[in-house]
Formats: structure tokens, sequence, C-alpha cells
């Protein structure tokens, strides 16, 4: 499989966090066809083959599929942190029921970006492509984009719906800033998810929770602090959040675990300010 050299976020204006903020984008490619590669023991192969046909190609009396629904893709960790963009380009059958089958790569990002890509086109839904009026299987290719952007308008609203009490930016806002090397930038983003966390959004409950316990400064973890928080997660379907409490718990004694049984029964989520 073949890497798609990265494109440098090298723009002046750009800083380190502004380019950790993720916008992707999807686009369909019905009649260029760019075959899919070869069969190989390292090549990713998803969805189930329709087999109600041999799927045709779009052209001539054959309409192309319409992209119903579409779920953006997530970014890998590992392509994130590198500033890699790309277009990973996907190989796929479009079923008479309007459901992607035997997904191929025929452009490959890698650094974990061929699987994401995968996940999410799986759960792309068709209007099926028809002949005659009669919907048929059709094979065409789509191209999922991973793009990094940062612009300050970008930065300047997410910041802006954050002040207001938003606690889902409040959240992406505290990602970008704890990535930072300023000790200031990074109290400043804690501040953030500590509100979202404060308001009941579990997966800032469960990383407040996280870097309580594995990431405290100067290796000095609050268990009680951290079994508060996992556990306002746990309680609210956080799937990591059990792993964790369970992991914390062993290192506590009787009596800080009763103390922080009360605090999270006693917890009440606290509006943003």
């Amino acid at each position: 499989m073949g890497l798609v050299h990265s494109r440098a976020m090298n723009r002046a204006c750009k800083t380190a966090l502004l380019g950790m903020l993720v916008m992707l984008g999807v686009k369909l490619g019905s009649h260029s066809q760019e075959q899919p590669k070869q069969q190989t023991p390292t090549s990713i192969e998803a969805g189930v083959k329709d087999s109600t046909q041999t799927p045709l190609k779009v052209g001539g009396k054959v309409s192309a599929p319409r992209i119903i629904t579409a779920p953006q893709p997530e970014y890998s960790e590992s392509a994130r942190s590198r500033g890699y963009e790309g277009v990973c380009v996907l190989w796929l059958v479009v079923g008479t029921d309007g459901k992607p089958h035997d997904i191929r790569i025929a452009r490959s990002l890698g650094l974990g970006l061929d699987e994401k890509a995968i996940e999410a086109v799986q759960q792309w839904r068709f209007e099926p492509a028809k002949r005659d009026g009669k919907a048929v299987a059709v094979q065409i290719n789509v191209e999922v984009n991973f793009h990094l952007l940062g612009s300050d308008l970008e930065i300047t609203n997410l910041i802006r719906n954050a002040e207001r009490g938003d606690a889902e930016a409040q959240f992406k806002v505290s990602s970008l800033f704890l990535k930072s090397d300023s000790r200031q930038v990074q109290e400043r983003g804690l501040s953030y998810l500590t509100r979202a966390a404060n308001q009941g959004l579990a997966k800032a409950q469960f990383q407040l929770g996280e870097r309580l316990f594995h990431h405290a400064p100067n290796n000095a973890p609050d268990y009680l602090a951290a079994y508060v928080w996992y556990a306002l997660a746990n309680n609210s379907g956080e799937k990591k959040a059990n792993k964790a409490l369970k992991e914390l718990t062993s290192k506590m004694s009787p009596e800080q675990i009763t103390e922080a049984q009360t605090r999270v029964a006693n917890w009440k989520p606290t509006p943003s300010n």
C-alpha cells in the first residue's frame, strides 16, 4: 500500500493550536473509475458483496447513485499529530439496497486514515443507481478527504461558542489548548475542560478524570477528584470509564472510596457562565 505524501502545514499565519482543528469532506466519483489495488496481505476490504446482480458501471442508461447520508470520518491520532493530509480513494459497489458493499482501497493514505475512511463509508447510504427505472448495483469510486484546517475565523467562532456555554465547543477548545507547549495555554484548556465536565458532558468528565489520574502535574494524582469524574462519566454511559474506575479503585483506600462515592452522590451539574 503506497503512502500519499503529506501536505506540509507551513503556513506562517497558523499556530500549532490552529492546525489541530479538523474539517473533513467527502466526494463521490462515479464516472472516472480508479481501479483498486491488487489483493495483498496488508490490503483492507470491508462490507459484504452484493450477490443480487453483477455490478454495472455508471453511464449511458445507468444513472449514478446519490448520497443520502455520509457520516464524516474521524482523524487518526497518528495522522493528526503529523499534520498529515490527503485524499483516500475507495472502490466499492453500491447495491440495490443503497448500501456500500465490497469496499476496497484504490488509493491509500496510510497512518490509519484508510481504516477511518472505510469505517465512515460503511455507514453511508445511497439512493441506488437505476437503469430503465429499476434499481441496479453499480461500482464506483468515492473520495474521502482529510484536511487539517485552522483559520482564525474557525478558532474565533469555536472559542466564542465555548464562552457562551456550549459544552461541546468547550471540549473541542480544551482539546486544542491542552496540546500546547505553553503552560498558560494548557491551564486555559483545563479550565474549558472543567467547565464542560461540570455541565455533564460525559466525554469531558472522562478526560478530566484521565488528567487527574494519569496526567496529573508533578506526578501527584488526585484520586478523589479523578474517581468523581470517572464515576460520573460511567453513569452517563462513557464506555472507557468503567475500566478506568476499576484501575483507580485498586489504588484507593476504603476511606477514600467512601468519600469519593459521597461526592458523586451529591454532585449536580453546573451551568457554564
